[in-house]
């Protein structure tokens, strides 16, 4: 087998990548001025102020002063769909073997809705007094509901 000069063009073309490759080898293998190589640029992303069910409305993500913030697991997970953050919502105790409800928050805010959109883990986080919150811990055969407050006109 004879071997045969390859055409004009595409030798040139040949050529070409090869300088090519080698120009990316060599920038892609030197380093920095200071001895490391580069970092690849960063980029930012503006965030987006959307009122979302996870987020606290008018709250800036605090608990309110002379409150504490009491996560609370909901007997029917289906009413977290319901609730919004910035609700207020009055708490109940339901006591499974009398079939009884207790009182035990009243008009809590409602500063943060966890897992609205897998109601089997989520709950509420709620802004409770700290004598309402000692009676809304959880205890074992202890489950909540809410019963949620209009929205008073400003």
């Amino acid at each position: 087998m004879r071997w045969r000069r390859p055409a004009r063009g595409k030798l040139l073309r040949l050529v070409i990548v090869a300088i090519l490759l080698v120009s990316a080898a060599l920038t892609a293998w030197s380093p920095s001025s200071e001895g490391e190589c580069a970092a690849p640029p960063a980029f930012t992303v503006p965030a987006v102020k959307t009122p979302t069910a996870s987020a606290p409305v008018g709250q800036g993500g605090q608990v309110p002063a002379g409150s504490v913030g009491v996560p609370v697991r909901l007997a029917d997970p289906a009413a977290l769909a319901l609730v919004e953050a910035g609700n207020r919502v009055d708490l109940l105790r339901l006591d499974e073997p009398a079939g009884t409800t207790t009182p035990v928050a009243e008009s809590a805010l409602v500063l943060r809705v966890t897992g609205s959109d897998d109601p089997a883990v989520g709950g509420l986080l709620l802004a409770l007094t700290p004598d309402e919150a000692e009676h809304a811990v959880a205890q074992p055969g202890r489950s909540f509901a809410v019963m949620i407050r209009p929205e008073e006109p400003s």
